[in-house]
């Protein structure tokens, strides 16, 4: 396929479909490219997305604008750890935050300038038929993806279930990024918290399976879920409410393929494979597919064959380092319910040092006061 000529499709208008369908389309002018989106114009689930200050680094030459746009708004350089309502405030690297809505309208509005057509509401389906009428399909259409699953006899993905149990609300308290355990006599509450505007903060609420039933969640409808959760974590909402945008509860799914491309079919972002909530990287593992995709195709002179297979041998290893780091992270939260942690420090640490990313002499060195106060409670 000439680039010039090409016809690509992307099924999906997410972060990673979006993101692609522009800078694929800045890389090659003439080029149709067209994104299919099951929902409505507007619509999404969900409340705030974050990313790393370095994530935007690694982003930012593929479309400098876009990435300036999206990290104009709400930034954070500290993170609290919480345990039952003792803080330890903690630095961390710079991470720029969005509302959903506003960064898949700052994505479809520079797709839509660089001439990318976008259809909404439709049945963004693909047939093993209709993938001859394009030189690329790119399947970017979820966790959930109907493509992954239509052709699943070729991409043999993995699908695992989390045990633990999250609810993903939103309120008009203002939280800097945070980690909350409470101790409560139905067992371990969790909670994950960060300022995403200046109206609204993240609140995702984290349960083990036992502490799921023993609160009757499963029987509940989606309001009295929330209801329970104010009641729950009163005293940290300051008597704020929380709020639902399709915030049933749900547990993670853990995806990855064997193989990531069938003929021009190619999937990318968490059609493909995930990460977890709990290492905040999702937002950007995608976008970053979309950005090793198009490096790699236009290496290959938009060679559809070449560059898929190019894709995924310069994208799988670093992709599997980031799995197994969210594997990490996963395991030690499903493994805080079956635990006593006492110490707020401690927990802090453990947090930070979970995937294996962090080392202790780093976080001793970003957060000297903290790690000398728990030393001495140490002796």
């Amino acid at each position: 396929m000439s680039g010039k000529s090409s016809k690509i499709l992307v099924i999906g208008g997410g972060p990673a479909g979006l993101f692609f369908s522009i800078i694929a389309k800045r890389a090659v002018p003439t080029a149709t490219v067209h994104v299919r989106e099951q929902n409505p114009e507007g619509v999404t689930y969900g409340w705030g997305v974050a990313f790393s200050e370095s994530a935007a680094n690694t982003m930012r030459p593929a479309a400098p604008d876009v990435i300036d746009a999206l990290t104009a708004g709400t930034q954070h350089e500290q993170m609290v750890l919480s345990l039952d309502g003792a803080d330890v405030p903690v630095h961390v690297g710079r991470s720029h935050l969005n509302a959903r809505w506003s960064l898949l309208a700052t994505l479809e509005k520079s797709a839509l300038e660089a001439g990318v057509s976008i259809e909404h509401d439709c049945d963004a389906v693909v047939t093993e038929n209709e993938l001859a009428d394009w030189d690329l399909v790119v399947g970017a259409d979820g966790v959930n993806s109907r493509t992954r699953e239509h052709f699943a006899e070729h991409f043999l993905p993995s699908v695992e279930l989390g045990t633990n149990w999250l609810a993903w609300y939103g309120t008009p308290k203002s939280y800097a990024p945070s980690i909350i355990l409470q101790n409560s006599e139905h067992g371990l509450l969790m909670v994950h918290a960060s300022r995403f505007s200046a109206e609204m903060s993240n609140f995702t609420v984290e349960v083990g399976q036992e502490t799921f039933d023993r609160l009757g969640f499963a029987g509940m409808t989606e309001d009295e879920s929330r209801e329970l959760c104010e009641q729950l974590f009163a005293d940290s909402l300051d008597g704020m409410p929380l709020r639902s945008n399709h915030s049933p509860w749900f547990q993670t799914k853990f995806v990855s393929c064997a193989r990531w491309s069938h003929r021009n079919l190619v999937l990318i972002g968490d059609a493909l494979h995930t990460v977890h909530p709990s290492i905040g990287s999702g937002t950007r593992f995608a976008m970053r597919d979309a950005v090793y995709l198009t490096r790699a195709l236009t290496k290959a002179g938009w060679d559809i064959e070449v560059g898929l297979a190019a894709f995924e041998g310069a994208r799988r290893p670093v992709a599997d380092a980031f799995q197994a780091a969210a594997k990490r992270s996963i395991a030690w939260y499903e493994g805080l319910p079956s635990r006593t942690i006492t110490h707020p420090t401690k927990f802090a640490l453990e947090y930070l040092m979970r995937t294996g990313r962090v080392s202790y002499r780093e976080f001793r060195r970003e957060n000297r006061d903290v790690v000398l106060g728990y030393e001495r409670d140490l002796r």
